[in-house]
């Protein structure tokens, strides 16, 4: 991948929409941060939060730990997100319209963003490798943006390469805020609002194509 596909790549995390307010305001911090939001909303399976806290990451600089990063996807339909709109492995089930996507451009967190490395699969696991350059080679963008991932006998590592992740150390500005997604009209009115209060410049879509939403 050239250093011009990398630059307009975009990147996925997401967030409770209640969350959003905040983020508008003050961007996103890593969880531990002193000036991250005390009311945050977590979504996803907590045991591996606190696990994500412990875990080094495996290329200096930017060094650290898992927990002192704020991670995106390269794409959307994560496992993680299954596991949110399902309950499956004991994670706290949510309404998909409470979920919402923020959207940032590579580019705009290279910009803006000092230190950040990615990785080549689910940043806790043992055969992932960390890189701190601008070659995407080793990320297969093509499955991080597919709808199915389970694991086959072709491929017994789609489900970890799908995974992939670009970690941003300490903080993300707002204005690396570019697009955000939603499951639907409810909540493109309640995010329209807030954009709208805070900050007047993201475009806001409803699942494009119906590919952001299980």
């Amino acid at each position: 991948m050239s250093i011009q596909e990398f630059n307009t790549l975009w990147l996925y995390r997401i967030v409770h929409i209640d969350n959003l307010a905040y983020l508008l305001k003050h961007g996103m911090y890593n969880k531990n941060h002193a000036q991250a939001d005390a009311n945050y909303i977590t979504i996803g399976d907590s045991i591996l939060i606190q696990q994500r806290s412990e875990y080094p990451v495996g290329i200096n600089p930017p060094n650290g730990l898992l927990g002192d990063y704020v991670p995106f996807y390269f794409g959307p339909l994560s496992p993680m997100l299954y596991n949110i709109a399902t309950g499956y492995r004991a994670v706290t089930k949510r309404a998909q319209e409470d979920i919402i996507y923020i959207c940032c451009s590579v580019k705009s967190i290279i910009d803006n963003c000092e230190q950040w490395c990615f990785t080549d699969g689910h940043a806790k696991n043992a055969i992932t490798t960390f890189y701190n350059n601008l070659d995407l080679k080793h990320v297969d963008i093509q499955l991080t943006g597919q709808r199915y991932w389970n694991n086959t006998e072709d491929d017994f590592d789609r489900m970890r390469k799908k995974q992939a992740e670009f970690l941003v150390k300490s903080h993300v500005p707002p204005n690396c805020i570019k697009n955000i997604v939603v499951y639907n009209a409810k909540s493109e009115e309640k995010v329209n609002n807030l954009v709208k209060e805070f900050k007047g410049d993201i475009n806001i879509h409803v699942n494009p194509n119906k590919r952001f939403y299980y």
